[in-house]
């Protein structure tokens, strides 16, 4: 698949995260310092709505049952490396609009 804008630049405010349908899927994107990351939307835990969860830094915490997940990686937060965490997608930011590769 092939970069799909998600939403517009000032949907994601900075520090903050929210969550797009992009191909099918359920697309959180964070904003952090400027710079964006998507990532899937669905916690591996119980399918909770990471995109609605809250922004620290760069880690979301889940609003389900506050599984954090780093959004420059997906990995979860505290686990060992190879652990099992979130796909991460790739973004372009392209006058003032997000997109993102779903694959």
């Amino acid at each position: 698949m092939a970069f799909v804008r998600a939403a517009k630049v000032d949907a994601v405010a900075p520090g903050s995260i929210a969550e797009f349908q992009v191909g099918g899927k359920a697309v959180a994107v964070a904003n952090v310092g400027g710079k964006f990351f998507a990532l899937n939307g669905v916690c591996i835990h119980e399918g909770g709505p990471v995109g609605e969860g809250a922004l620290n830094g760069n880690v979301v915490i889940c609003p389900w049952h506050a599984w954090e997940y780093d959004v420059t990686n997906g990995k979860i937060v505290g686990s060992p490396d190879g652990a099992e965490g979130l796909a991460c997608y790739p973004v372009e930011v392209r006058e003032g609009d997000i997109y993102v590769d779903v694959g």
